[in-house]
């Protein structure tokens, strides 16, 4: 591996700049700095490259960052992007390839001294949006430089401004919400964005040194009242100068208070963060000393549970790549790469800790195979060790699974796994006390709802702040009784939001058309709490309360109230394990193990009879050569795709970036279209899926009387 990282540098420009980004990656974890550096060697993995909610949040931040540049129209564009060091060959931005090189860089400095340098007026107003400084091994690409001039003094003095799409409420100080309570470190919520401003003020310093760091956020107290909606057009509504008219310094405040973005001064925040206990400004140089080093292997980091989400990890790498996670492990432990490949770790254990982790690696416990009863405090057969854990003494009723007694599932799954394939006879655990006397507070007909939302950073309609959340889109599944006690279930009802304008008040006049009856008869489920919350921020909006009968909103916050709605996923946290799940309950990590698990779904869904919506003689229930029962959500990648890759929907960061597009008015009627229908089949599957999901607990239920 040192091999690999010595040639990988050599092949190399020699020097290479620490920029914001990996300093960013180094505070997460230094050695993924020789990976970043290096990416033709050492790949992300596609699930991160590909992941449609990271994408989406992504977009998000580039669309308030878009925002606030207008806030500034006067201001003058430098260069678009900030690369994780000069050498990288290229990096992706707007699906373009964007070739980098040191004469590139260095122009883009240059252009930027010369503009903020510019001596036909010294005293004249001069912004710039991503221009570039450096310093020695220090390269930085501030979102924004906002050269003014200070009102009375006529002095100048240089703005550096960092873009964050995070919400934030004005009406608060920024020590009182930054800062903990004695006032001398700074909250981990909001370290990170103070970091990045630190970093870029570090360097400016060096080259500017009368310069002030500020954060720009979205404020979520703003726009509530603003007469358009900032989100469509990008348009500003400012009594501010616009075009080509040279703001002042208040002209720019002003229109920034109009806006929905707060600017706030965080120079007391950044000189904490420069000078705390891990002194930032030594640990920046050394990163970059480090970087420019012979033996870039010098970017040493201890594994742990920080490794659980490494973008790095390759279980099967393309020729000539390799996987940056199984260095690492492979480096700490001696173990080799094909075992740490084939086999699950520790660091994949269902709801590891730091301090478990710690204990299983002092233990030299790597495998998940490694491990055993006794590290859970349990017997071989799940139960509390008689002597073990005296403070886990509730546990011993044994009417709900713990969470040791599901990590020690997925331990024993694993350890099944060496001599069957459990993915094709998986076991499952169910307390069936537990779930049967909450099954039988259920009434029918079953309702399962499922919404689909979005909360965008830069409000698409007026009368909203930044970030509230909103559905645009549920899908509605209905299991009900026959007269001679079968069951039956059918899609329902669904609604999907495709006019102009916001969409509360139409999205929950349909809500209560399709599940208003069941305050008084029947029983509605949701998979998280997630849709309660929703319907009870939607409900707080003064534009609902007063487009909405008294009657529906009294129904609605009966639906959202403390016995409105039955949350599936916690039944199955307390109730249910299944080979294959991981130990997770999420609806997508239990769904297709669980038909594997159910002979009652197979019945069901083996053959094309499903019929909804959106889908004609569908068959769910698909096997792959192994014989094992194939994903409904890989299966519905497949239904009637699309060329358009956000017409294909199977996540649900998808599905809100899926929505987004929806938003723009050049789209042509048939990817309109594409997009509807994708979102329309999407939501369908999830009811769907929570309904299988208790139609397969019915039949084990039922199978073990």
């Amino acid at each position: 591996a040192a091999a690999i990282s010595a040639a990988a540098h050599k092949t190399e420009t020699p020097l290479r700049y620490l920029t914001k980004s990996l300093v960013r990656t180094a505070l997460k974890c230094p050695r993924k700095v020789v990976y970043a550096t290096n990416p033709s060697l050492y790949p992300r993995n596609k699930e991160h490259v590909e992941d449609p909610l990271l994408q989406h949040l992504s977009q998000e931040g580039d669309r308030f960052g878009e925002y606030c540049k207008r806030l500034f129209p006067h201001g003058v564009e430098i260069g678009k992007h900030d690369v994780s060091a000069v050498d990288a060959a290229s990096k992706r931005q707007n699906g373009a390839r964007i070739s980098s090189s040191p004469t590139c860089f260095e122009n883009l400095v240059t252009k930027t001294h010369h503009t903020l340098m510019d001596e036909k007026d010294e005293n004249e107003r001069i912004t710039v949006f991503e221009g570039a400084i450096r310093h020695g091994f220090f390269y930085v690409q501030p979102d924004i430089l906002d050269k003014v001039v200070k009102p009375g003094s006529g002095q100048t003095e240089l703005r550096v401004i960092e873009v964050k799409s995070k919400s934030w409420d004005s009406r608060h100080t920024v020590e009182s919400k930054m800062l903990n309570a004695k006032k001398k470190s700074i909250k981990s919520l909001f370290l990170p964005y103070i970091q990045d401003v630190a970093f870029q003020s570090m360097v400016c310093r060096l080259m500017y040194p009368d310069h002030k760091g500020f954060l720009m956020v979205d404020d979520a107290d703003r726009a509530k009242n603003m007469k358009c909606s900032p989100g469509h057009d990008m348009l500003i509504e400012s009594s501010g100068p616009m075009g080509s008219i040279l703001p002042s310094l208040d002209e720019t405040i002003h229109a920034i208070d109009d806006s929905i973005a707060t600017l706030m001064n965080v120079d007391e925040l950044v000189e904490i963060a420069l000078t705390s206990e891990v002194t930032f400004k030594d640990a920046a140089q050394r990163w970059a000393e480090e970087l420019n080093d012979a033996t870039p292997d010098s970017f040493s980091t201890p594994i742990g549970l920080q490794c659980s989400s490494c973008e790095y990890r390759l279980n099967d790498p393309s020729e000539r790549t390799y996987s940056g996670f199984h260095n690492c492990w492979k480096n700490a432990t001696s173990i080799e790469t094909e075992e740490l490949r084939q086999n699950p770790l520790v660091v994949d254990l269902y709801g590891n800790t730091k301090a478990m982790m710690k204990i299983f690696l002092s233990k030299k416990k790597i495998l998940l195979s490694d491990l055993s009863a006794i590290d859970f405090d349990l017997e071989e057969d799940g139960t509390l060790l008689e002597d073990g854990a005296p403070n886990r003494k509730k546990e011993r009723s044994g009417h709900t699974i713990t969470k040791c007694q599901r990590q020690w599932y997925q331990v024993q799954t694993n350890k099944r796994s060496t001599v069957s394939n459990t993915n094709v006879h998986p076991n499952y655990v169910i307390k069936r006390n537990g779930l049967e006397q909450e099954m039988k507070t259920w009434r029918y007909p079953l309702h399962f709802i499922d919404f689909e939302t979005v909360a965008p950073a830069v409000p698409f309609y007026p009368n909203m702040s930044p970030y509230e959340i909103f559905a645009f889109q549920f899908s509605h599944h209905i299991l009900d009784k026959k007269s001679d006690g079968s069951l039956k279930l059918h899609h329902a009802s669904e609604f999907l939001h495709t006019e102009r304008g916001p969409p509360n008040v139409a999205f929950l006049k349909a809500l209560v058309n399709a599940i208003g009856s069941t305050v008084d008869v029947g029983t509605t489920f949701q998979w998280s709490p997630h849709e309660t919350h929703v319907l009870r921020s939607m409900l707080s909006s003064q534009e609902v309360s007063s487009s909405l009968s008294s009657q529906d909103m009294s129904t609605l916050s009966a639906i959202c109230g403390n016995k409105g709605m039955v949350d599936l996923c916690k039944l199955a946290r307390k109730y249910y394990y299944v080979d294959g799940s991981g130990g997770s309950s999420s609806i997508k990590r239990l769904l297709k193990s669980t038909i594997n698990a159910s002979d009652h779904l197979k019945t069901i869904y083996s053959s094309p009879t499903y019929n909804g919506m959106n889908f004609s003689n569908m068959q769910w229930c698909q096997l792959d050569d192994s014989g094992c029962a194939k994903d409904p959500y890989d299966i519905l990648s497949n239904v009637n795709p699309s060329q358009h890759d956000i017409a294909n929907v199977t996540k649900g960061g998808a599905a809100a970036a899926a929505f987004h597009s929806l938003q723009n008015l050049d789209l042509s009627s048939n990817e309109r279209k594409a997009i509807e229908n994708s979102l329309l089949r999407y939501c369908e599957l999830d009811t769907l899926a929570m309904a299988m999901i208790v139609q397969a607990w019915q039949g084990f239920l039922s199978n073990e009387e």
